[in-house]
């Protein structure tokens, strides 16, 4: 599975510390709008299964640019009110009934 994290800036250095995760691939944007954020957003949603929309640590902007790439790609899109890595990746594993460690 693989997963589009859309807010915060520690995502990725602490996805690499808590090790391998099972059958998940975790690609993740700050959610500070960008030149072109819109294509930079198409880029990393496009080949996933989902969207997480971290809400606290994202902005407005990207927000609804995430939301219209994974409308366009029929993604499905979560959000989340927790801003822990360990938080988001428990909640995939309930709506999935999946392990991600």
């Amino acid at each position: 599975m693989k997963l589009a994290i859309i807010g915060g800036y520690n995502f990725e250095r602490h996805s690499k510390s808590m090790g391998k995760l099972k059958n998940i691939e975790l690609r993740f944007h700050d959610g500070v709008p960008k030149k072109n954020n819109k294509k930079v957003l198409e880029n990393l949603i496009k080949d996933t299964d989902c969207v997480i929309i971290v809400q606290m640590v994202c902005s407005h902007s990207s927000m609804w640019d995430a939301k219209d790439v994974a409308r366009k790609y029929n993604k499905k899109i979560y959000y989340s009110q927790a801003k822990g890595l360990a938080s988001v990746l428990s909640m995939i594993e309930k709506e999935h009934g999946m392990r991600t460690a």
